[in-house]
């Protein structure tokens, strides 16, 4: 890490000194800048190093910033459907009490290294839109058959967000989600696209298996979940465990379940 390199530095430097009485002057004045070594915190939440001669600190990363655990990351094999996404990047098929889950991955594409999980609790139960319209940039399918088509989960959300937010509840709930101990994931959550849905009606016992295993709410029917992909000027598609995609009407109140892409 840069700041472990950084105190390397400053050991030889402390440690070759006494050897050229005439540079010692210039070494000290060097070396006893904390920030130019890293130590730039006056206080560290999660612990950290203490600069040697001064009073500032070199902190550790937070352990909620979803960076990846080395090997138990995104990239391990056991990182896929049904396995539990927790607050410090570790993925995992096991359940782990003493760390924050906050995801279950629904969709694993190794192909383009995309993958996103879901969260553990619905988000809200709202209506699609306040009103009818196309929405501009939002993506539209017309046919079930082609419902596995559209990934554009953030960007379909970013969409109507743009237009005003107040008219598309079930997409500004998704955005302003954020499970408790990794708040701060709020704004990456977004409302899933009919692609992700279809790739859960794949693989929803392995999905549901790791929500169990968290202790959380299956994706169940009845209910009825969103989607933020379009069916028509009046109508989105929604998702149900015992039909899959199907069509409603936009002032039809279903339920936000966000996907986040790890």
């Amino acid at each position: 890490r840069k700041e472990m390199r950084k105190i390397t530095l400053l050991t030889s430097v402390l440690l070759t000194a006494p050897l050229s009485a005439g540079n010692v002057s210039a070494q000290c004045v060097v070396t006893q800048d904390c920030a130019s070594l890293g130590y730039t915190e006056t206080s560290c939440e999660n612990g950290g190093i203490k600069c040697p001669f001064g009073n500032t600190w070199a902190c550790k990363e937070s352990s909620d910033t979803g960076s990846e655990s080395p090997e138990n990351g995104r990239d391990n094999p056991d990182c896929t459907y049904g396995a539990i996404y927790y607050s410090d990047g570790t993925c995992v098929k096991e359940f782990l009490s003493e760390k924050t889950a906050i995801g279950i991955v629904v969709y694993d594409d190794n192909h383009y290294h995309h993958k996103w999980i879901m969260s553990l609790e619905d988000a809200a139960n709202v209506v699609w839109s306040i009103y009818d319209s196309d929405e501009s940039n939002v993506t539209y399918v017309t046919s079930n058959t082609y419902s596995d088509i559209d990934m554009r989960s953030c960007e379909n959300t970013e969409a109507m967000l743009a237009k005003n937010e107040k008219y598309y509840p079930a997409a500004a709930a998704a955005k302003n989600y954020a499970p408790a101990g990794a708040e701060n994931t709020k704004g990456k959550w977004c409302l899933p696209a009919t692609g992700i849905w279809d790739r859960i009606s794949r693989y929803t016992n392995q999905i549901n298996n790791g929500f169990s295993r968290t202790g959380s709410t299956p994706l169940e029917y009845p209910n009825e979940y969103w989607s933020s992909t379009g069916f028509s000027y009046d109508s989105a598609w929604s998702w149900e465990e015992s039909s899959g995609s199907q069509s409603y009407p936009k002032d039809y109140e279903a339920v936000v379940r966000p996907v986040m892409e790890i």
